[in-house]
């Protein structure tokens, strides 16, 4: 990336991003290869007032070297200075950043039981994180930076100079920062998705169902006062946007009532291991046989988690005719590949997603409907001829996708 567009990306997450307030506290999670942005960002980050900014650096090396060494036991049994420091930012109301620089396939060739016991102890020992960060306690974003083997595996064909140069490229546009303002560009893109969102919030919807020439044949029940939210999101009245890029909106099912067959329609990339041809049946919300084609026992070991991960607690819609989409183009990476289609989450829901979610306990939510796990796994369902209609809790039945995009009374 050029100058020019690695300040733009840093102003983007800063500013519109996490949205630095004087005297709050940043942290900077990313990988070595991602320096040059990280200083950016905390430059700026100190510039609007931040208290500190501390940089915590990853490195696909040195990951896959704790792997191949390191016993199930070893992996899991993570000294508590591990989980302090995300915690540490939870419990002071920081801002955490997490710059993506990785390369998706690091870790193919590593035991897909080491990874699923070792994502399994970080999610438990950072739940304090984890828990303010799902309830929009804590401000939080996510950008990516190009990465040299990660742009060789999307493009292949070219050198590694030119894949490099267009995996910039692509970030640069789909986070809308190759542009004089892109700050302006943010505020008026989270508007287009606060609006659908709106729409959908006031239809007043009791189910969804999904179908397409794929197969997926799924009906999703909402919880009654569903929220569906998108573009910017606000934590102690201060506005900010988490996934940057994003073109969702999204919302909680009613995770005990969703009945049928859901086929992906994209891999899932999750942790270094490529995950091919899910395919879900969920009967009164439970999911009671899944396959893949390809890492069957990744998926398994996500699904068997716990009994939260047995359900789905996100649905997102994102129209098939997008910025993402219409690259064609595989990322291998869920913050691009979930926002290039219609998508859903399998385990913990957003508290935010039933009004006044975010002030209950997880016994009242669980009355609600909303889902809660120790994991929340994204996969991409969305397709060229996806047809989603919504019946009304008045029982009036609503087109909402058509040809995989919105229709006009939700756009």
């Amino acid at each position: 990336m050029d100058k020019r567009m690695v300040e733009n990306l840093a102003k983007a997450v800063t500013v519109s991003g996490v949205n630095v307030q004087p005297g709050e506290e940043v942290l900077i999670l990313t990988s070595v290869d991602a320096a040059e942005i990280a200083r950016e960002v905390s430059k700026l980050a100190y510039e609007l007032g931040a208290k500190r900014v501390h940089v915590c650096f990853r490195d696909d090396a040195l990951e896959k070297l704790d792997y191949e060494n390191q016993t199930i036991e070893t992996l899991t049994d993570k000294p508590s200075f591990v989980y302090e420091e995300r915690n540490y930012f939870a419990n002071v109301n920081g801002c955490v950043i997490n710059i993506i620089c990785e390369n998706p396939d690091n870790l193919r060739m590593v035991e897909a039981d080491k990874i699923t016991a070792s994502r399994r102890a970080y999610m438990n020992g950072c739940m304090p994180y984890y828990d303010k960060a799902m309830s929009n306690k804590i401000k939080w974003s996510i950008i990516a930076y190009p990465q040299r083997d990660w742009a060789k595996l999307m493009f292949p064909d070219l050198s590694a100079d030119a894949a490099y140069e267009k995996l910039g490229e692509y970030i640069a546009k789909t986070t809308r920062v190759d542009n004089d303002d892109p700050v302006a560009a943010w505020k008026k893109h989270a508007d287009d998705l606060i609006r659908r969102s709106q729409k959908l919030n006031a239809a007043n919807i009791k189910s969804f169902r999904y179908t397409n020439s794929l197969g997926t044949d799924v009906c999703v029940g909402m919880p009654e006062g569903y929220v569906f939210a998108g573009g910017a999101e606000e934590c102690n009245g201060v506005r900010f946007n988490a996934n940057m890029p994003t073109e969702e909106v999204f919302s909680a099912p009613d995770c005990n009532n969703v009945d049928g067959v859901i086929k992906a329609s994209m891999p899932l990339c999750y942790h270094g291991k490529i995950i091919d041809g899910i395919t879900l049946k969920l009967e009164h919300g439970v999911i009671t046989e899944y396959d893949a084609t390809a890492n069957k026992d990744v998926l398994k070991g996500i699904i068997e988690t716990d009994e939260g991960a047995r359900r789905l607690g996100e649905i997102a819609l994102v129209p098939y005719d997008s910025p993402i989409s219409n690259l064609n183009t595989l990322f291998y990476e869920t913050l691009f590949d979930e926002n290039a289609s219609c998508h859903f989450a399998i385990g913990r829901a957003y508290p935010t997603c039933v009004e006044g979610g975010d002030g209950m306990d997880k016994e009242t939510l669980a009355k609600l409907g909303i889902n809660d796990s120790n994991v929340h796994v994204d996969f991409m369902v969305g397709t060229k001829d996806l047809t989603i209609t919504a019946e009304t809790r008045d029982g009036k039945m609503l087109k909402v996708f058509e040809n995989g995009n919105f229709t006009k009374d939700f756009d």
